[in-house]
């Protein structure tokens, strides 16, 4: 106990510093070195998936504070929102990011699966895309709304193409409620069940 008494007398203890007022802070990232970071990691991203100006940003800035919390990068001064913006716009100039393109390529993908227009609207707002250039992407693809029923339809194996005998009333009725929860007016989803396989393979141009 004696030597422990010494010790922190004779310089041992009293070498540690106390305590600082304030948590030590990192030095901030090098601007250039964060912004080329992140151009990187956005560039990798857009070579894998298609996204639109406002999910990209999003995403982008959700990444700098995942990598802010866990110490990879000292934001400082900088500003997340403006480091995005900044390579946003970059990306738009080089064609990467074009609302117009995703909004189209979304439509034509959506409309070959049977997604009804107002479905398709839907995932384009969620995704950040203008409603007006989500409204002209869809118009400008021009598939008939029955002939996108009839592909859920096909898909689905209801309507004109239920395995078996047509149902009954009810059962009718629950082929029609599964098409107005994808976006189908009732009177079209009442049509389109009614059919018969060959007047609906007619509309879709398979006879």
């Amino acid at each position: 106990m004696r030597g422990a008494r010494s010790g922190r007398g004779t310089g041992g203890w009293d070498r540690i510093p106390d305590a600082p007022d304030e948590p030590v802070r990192a030095a901030p990232t090098d601007p250039k070195r964060l912004r080329e970071k992140l151009r990187r990691s956005g560039f990798a991203y857009l070579q894998r998936y298609s996204a639109s100006e406002a999910h990209f940003s999003e995403l982008m800035e959700q990444k700098l504070r995942r990598w802010e919390a866990a110490g990879y990068v000292v934001l400082g001064e900088a500003s997340a929102a403006g480091l995005v913006a900044e390579l946003t716009a970059e990306f738009r100039e080089l064609g990467l990011l074009d609302d117009a393109g995703f909004a189209a390529s979304r439509v034509a993908s959506a409309r070959r699966k049977g997604t009804s227009r107002l479905k398709i609207a839907l995932g384009l707002r969620a995704k950040g895309v203008d409603g007006e250039l989500a409204q002209a992407a869809i118009e400008e693809d021009g598939t008939d709304e029955t002939v996108a029923a009839l592909r859920f339809c096909r898909r689905r194996r209801i309507g004109p193409w239920r395995r078996g005998e047509r149902p009954d009333r009810d059962g009718l009725n629950r082929e029609i409620a599964t098409l107005a929860r994808q976006g189908f007016a009732t009177q079209l989803a009442r049509a389109v069940v009614l059919l018969s396989p060959e007047e609906a393979e007619e509309k879709l141009g398979l006879i």
